[in-house]
């Protein structure tokens, strides 16, 4: 009976210990590579709370990516919107550190808008706060309509009945808004949408 439950209470510890370690695509930064990003902060945002970094390997499997990420306070837009710029800095192959930035939206109702969620929708040219808005809202009725051009296509046919969130919004060249998506399996889909008086019509798609 002791042998049974040492041998449960030692699987329960190697099923925690496994669960905590890293997957295979991500590790904890090395030193060289902490410093390395914390000397870079010390130059361009001395002062600055330094986000924490972390590791990815590349999609082609080759190397490792350090990168961290880091959010101003977010704004309160017309309600119930919400926006934040979001800061990612990422290691190059020379070791030099690139820093890129981009803005995110999302739906919160309250006068506070707390803490960004994980699902964001980010902002891929310059909108209207009314017109984030009435994307945003009509996303799912505008997806469902999509469905039937993707049908018709044959890059996105495989993929018309799976389930997708919306992850940005944008404008297509000749004008019209542009909604992306992404699916339970890392397809992607964008829909551009041909906006009236007081209609949005899912106009087109394209998986790309």
């Amino acid at each position: 009976m002791r042998y049974v439950v040492f041998a449960a209470a030692m699987a329960a510890v190697a099923t925690t210990a496994q669960a905590a370690a890293p997957g295979a695509d991500a590790r904890a930064p090395t030193l060289a590579e902490q410093r390395s990003f914390e000397q870079f902060m010390q130059r361009t945002a001395p002062g600055a709370p330094l986000p924490p970094l972390h590791a990815e390997r590349a999609p082609d499997g080759k190397k490792w990516i350090a990168s961290a990420t880091a959010d101003a306070p977010p704004v309160r837009l017309v309600l119930p919107l919400c926006r934040v710029t979001r800061s990612r800095y990422t290691q190059q192959a020379d070791d030099s550190w690139r820093a890129d930035s981009s803005q995110h939206v999302w739906v919160h109702h309250t006068t506070n808008c707390g803490t960004p969620p994980a699902a964001m929708v980010e902002l891929r040219a310059p909108l209207a706060e009314i017109d984030m808005l009435r994307l945003i809202q009509a996303q799912g009725e505008l997806l469902q309509r999509a469905r039937l051009l993707m049908a018709g296509n044959t890059s996105c046919a495989p993929t018309r009945s799976r389930n997708f969130q919306l992850r940005s919004l944008g404008r297509s060249a000749d004008g019209m808004f542009v909604l992306g998506y992404e699916s339970d399996i890392g397809s992607k889909v964008d829909i551009t949408v041909r906006p009236s008086r007081a209609e949005l019509t899912a106009w087109n798609v394209n998986c790309p």
